[in-house]
């Protein structure tokens, strides 16, 4: 409302996607397996964009999917799921660390 009654102009409705992304990069996304859905366009820019490691929680595994198609080696080791034996460890590093 500060905004409209200020005259400033700005697209309606407001995107973040359309500001930190264009749609060359989202194409490229999808083709390695991300959704083209507009969380998922979220999630794939602050995955991109953060300075540490994303921690995803991911039940239906399209982030997992879709990270180990972008990072394929660089990954070796780091994916962990409920099935490890040291995942709980690896949680709390995470979560304690950030990575």
């Amino acid at each position: 409302e500060d905004l409209q009654e200020h005259s400033v102009p700005m697209t309606s409705p407001f995107r973040l996607e359309t500001l930190l992304t264009d749609d060359v990069e989202v194409s490229k996304w999808a083709s390695e397996g991300l959704p083209t859905d507009e969380l998922s366009v979220q999630n794939g820019i602050l995955t991109t964009r953060a300075s540490r490691f994303p921690l995803c929680v991911d039940p239906q595994m399209q982030a997992v999917t879709w990270i180990k198609r972008r990072e394929g080696a660089n990954l070796e080791g780091r994916v962990k799921t409920f099935n490890d034996s040291d995942f709980l460890k690896q949680l709390e590093l995470a979560i304690q660390y950030g990575f």
